[in-house]
């Protein structure tokens, strides 16, 4: 079997290319990374604090 994996998609100098999600939060919290960010649109957000982690949707959230 199979497992399901979760990648996050980076950003840098014009190239985007998909890591592991672990591998992306790694890369993330290193100082000096080659430039690599997360996009303006993703499900995604990076603090130093928490790490990587999945937005909420929050149209879901608000009761709408």
């Amino acid at each position: 079997m199979n497992a399901k994996t979760t990648t996050v998609t980076l950003v840098a100098n014009g190239v985007t290319r998909e890591f592991e999600f672990s591998h992306a939060e790694r890369l993330l919290r290193m100082p000096n990374n080659g430039g690599w960010k997360l996009p303006e649109k993703t499900k995604f957000e990076f603090s130093v604090n928490y790490g990587l982690r999945r937005c909420q949707d929050k149209e879901k959230n608000s009761g709408k």
